[in-house]
């Protein structure tokens, strides 16, 4: 009678020498794969007001194309990573790809704006299953000693990414019509399914731990209702019936989430993850870094295109200095990281972010072109050394089978920042320009007095219909702007160097924890399936 010999561990990816030896071009694939993602979140924004006109959409259903997207990436974050886990993460990308492309067609096709705002939900889903399982692709295919340096890369291109978009959109913009925004992405997706049908391999948890369903469905009622709720606040009010709903539900759903995970034998994702002292600060550094930076950009779009009269075209190649500093300064934080410190770099980062934003204090109307892109430049720089340790010390702190959750993480941490960035930031903007724009002197109609007195958008479609242009209008409200924007910008400084204290203070906490030898337990003590199965990895 013949014993069992133990169960073959499968060997990792990265020590198959065929995989090891196209690494590099696998990694070209995932970062094209990424920035089809990004770009189609930033370059929308550009193409919004084209889209006003030709659908003859409402304020409201303008909010909606950009925020279905948003709602379903954010809310589906967890669970598609933990699907790529369990099934494959090549097969989640793959399938992320077809739904996008499907997506990005059912939208470029659409005649009303109800059609629009389903096509870009179908493409929010798309890309929730997209982002993380490059990442997760990545962490399996580069070896420890490359990994870092493999996810900067990455993080260049998501940064990048987000500031190319607006100008492919806008040079899109200058000859066809604003399907074609969506239309671009159609190639991409074909190119890139091929790509990664003949090249990539297949990567999954080896453990084949069971899907936690109960999870999943409060975490996407969860975070979907809270970023919901982020996005409609400064809109509808915080206290609105609508909003105060959504938190609520959001409120319930995560606390019921935390429970279950907690008694889960196989959580989608393991709490005892946020003990880890890298993972907890990667993600509070990622989610303080696009807090700053997606309220930033918010602003400084209608800076660029109502305030200086920049076309779209314009206003998306004004930026590219910040594109530039990312995909050239992100592959180098690893190498920064590894001599100085991962804490010290991201602190680092975070004040020269404070230094851009503080150059963007003290704009005007006319402030030359030069100072502009030097801003840029830093805040690119700046992000670049931020953004790229701290989604390495994300995907460092867990076993290579929980990837897909980490990278999941990341990406969700990054969508929430960005959100309540862009509600907080921008409702200080907003308070600040409805109290300082004067019209007193101007004569206009009650109503256009009004709606000229909420935003610098609205102030320019009332000047459309003024005689002469409403120059006047134009320039009180393009001052008015400008000075909201920079005490925006003052307080994001603010927010920027607190982040860096904060990251510094953490991370000496976790240097005395692990003298003590905390960290080794922090570390294993993720649940009882995890804490086996890292053991197993290890």
């Amino acid at each position: 009678m013949e014993l069992e010999g133990p169960a073959t561990i499968p060997r990792p990816l990265h020590e198959d020498p065929a995989i090891h030896g196209k690494r590099w071009f696998l990694l070209g694939i995932m970062c094209l794969s990424l920035v089809l993602v990004v770009m189609s979140v930033s370059g929308l924004n550009v193409a919004l007001p084209t889209m006003q006109q030709s659908l003859g959409a409402s304020a409201s259903e303008l909010q909606w194309i950009v925020d279905a997207y948003a709602v379903l990436f954010a809310g589906l974050l967890l669970t598609a990573g933990a699907i790529g886990d369990r099934f494959g993460r090549r097969k989640a990308l793959l399938s992320g790809l077809v739904v996008f492309g499907l997506g990005s067609v059912a939208g470029a096709l659409a005649s009303d704006a109800g059609q629009l705002i389903a096509a870009r939900a179908v493409m929010g889903i798309g890309a929730a299953l997209v982002m993380p399982a490059t990442l997760s692709i990545i962490t399996a295919i580069f070896p420890p000693e490359e990994r870092s340096r493999a996810i900067a890369v990455w993080a260049g291109f998501a940064g990048g990414g987000a500031a190319i978009g607006p100008i492919v959109s806008g040079a899109l913009l200058e000859g066809f019509w604003w399907g074609a925004t969506l239309l671009v992405n159609v190639p991409v997706v074909v190119a890139t399914f091929v790509a990664v049908r003949a090249f990539a391999p297949e990567s999954r948890d080896d453990a084949r731990t069971p899907l936690d369903p109960a999870g999943a469905l409060l975490s996407l009622v969860g975070l979907s209702s809270l970023i919901f709720a982020i996005i409609e606040g400064p809109d509808k009010g915080w206290t609105s019936v609508t909003v105060a709903s959504a938190l609520v539900v959001s409120v319930v759903a995560l606390a019921g989430f935390v429970t279950v995970e907690r008694r889960s034998e196989h959580p989608m994702l393991p709490l005892g993850l946020f003990k880890e002292r890298r993972f907890t600060v990667g993600s509070w550094v990622v989610s303080a870094s696009f807090f700053v930076m997606f309220g930033f950009f918010f602003l400084a779009t209608q800076y660029l295109q109502f305030a200086r009269g920049y076309s779209a075209l314009e206003a998306g190649l004004a930026t590219l200095p910040m594109a530039l500093a990312f995909i050239a300064i992100s592959p180098r934080s690893a190498a920064l990281a590894e001599r100085w410190g991962a804490p010290r770099v991201m602190a680092l980062g975070l004040v020269i972010v404070a230094a851009g934003l503080g150059i963007m204090s003290v704009l005007t109307t006319g402030t030359p072109y030069p100072v502009l892109g030097l801003a840029f430049a830093v805040l690119g720089t700046g992000m670049s050394i931020t953004a790229a340790p701290a989604t390495s010390e994300i995907m460092a702190s867990v076993p290579v089978s929980k990837a897909g959750v980490a990278s999941a993480v990341n990406d969700t941490t990054r969508e929430l920042g960005g959100a309540l960035g862009i509600a907080m930031i921008g409702s200080v903007a907003n308070t600040a320009y409805r109290s300082t724009v004067d019209l007193s002197g101007l004569d206009l109609p009650a109503s256009a007095h009004a709606a000229a007195g909420e935003s610098i958008g609205a102030a320019h479609a009332v000047a459309g219909q003024l005689p002469g242009g409403g120059t006047a209008l134009l320039h009180e409200a393009a001052t008015a702007f400008t000075d909201a924007f920079t005490l925006a910008n003052r307080v994001s400084v603010a927010l920027a160097v607190g982040a860096a204290a904060v990251v510094l203070v953490a991370s000496r906490r976790r240097a005395e924890a692990t003298d003590g030898g905390d960290e080794l337990v922090d570390i294993v003590e993720l649940s009882p399936a995890a804490a086996e199965e890292g053991s197993r990895v290890a």
